[in-house]
């Protein structure tokens, strides 16, 4: 074999191989993608499930609000935990459709916000049911009602009404306010980075921080 021989041999053996290195590339990518559209798939059905959850317990209240109709607590602590269901229902279909129509050609900044939202669903559960710490006497209610027959407020003393009243109006303020710092944009406090991983993981803290830092980048 002459040099132009062994050279001709040595250029298409190289370009053999770069598109060898290219189709594995696109292979490797192309089971990555599978394998997040395959996840994604989990999360939808996992969310649907948890949307039948929210139904059955949202008509259950409302069965319960129209059998005994009257303006008493345990009905307007149904009305109220029923407000929450719904919240809850309506931030799974959104998920729903969410996870539905991720696209992978976004941009991976956009992208990695709608991810962002996809993995953060069980935080913004557990929000919503911090949200909910305030109005702990509607469980209370209900469950006096329906264990007793007895509507606990109405053997209530005016100096213990004030004292819940005062204490939901506190924790609904130090809720509002641990709602409002559990984002992506505070992760960088030591609390809210804690916080968020230890309810959802470090990945989530992972991708929070990404998110921040693309967005300071861009400003």
């Amino acid at each position: 074999m002459n040099l132009d021989n062994f050279k001709s041999a040595w250029q298409q053996q190289s370009t053999d191989t770069h598109s060898a290195i290219e189709i594995n590339q696109a292979k490797l990518a192309e089971i990555k993608i599978n394998k997040q559209v395959k996840a994604l798939n989990k999360m939808k059905w996992a969310r649907i499930i948890e949307s039948c959850v929210f139904l059955i317990i949202i008509v259950l209240l409302w069965k319960y609000i129209a059998a005994g109709f009257t303006f008493s607590a345990p009905i307007i602590s149904a009305f109220i935990l029923s407000l929450f269901a719904i919240i809850g229902l309506a931030g799974n279909i959104g998920q729903i459709v969410l996870i539905s129509n991720i696209d992978y050609s976004k941009p991976v900044n956009q992208l990695q916000k709608d991810f962002y939202r996809v993995c953060s669903h069980k935080l913004e559960l557990t929000k919503l049911l911090l949200m909910s710490v305030p109005f702990y006497l509607a469980y209370v209610f209900i469950g006096f009602d329906l264990l007793f027959g007895i509507d606990l407020y109405q053997y209530l003393e005016l100096h213990m009404i004030w004292f819940y009243s005062l204490s939901s109006v506190l924790l609904f303020i130090a809720t509002a306010w641990v709602f409002a710092k559990l984002n992506y944009k505070n992760i960088s406090e030591k609390w809210v980075n804690s916080s968020v991983q230890f309810i959802v993981g470090k990945r989530l803290v992972t991708m929070a921080e990404f998110l921040n830092s693309s967005e300071l980048i861009e400003s």
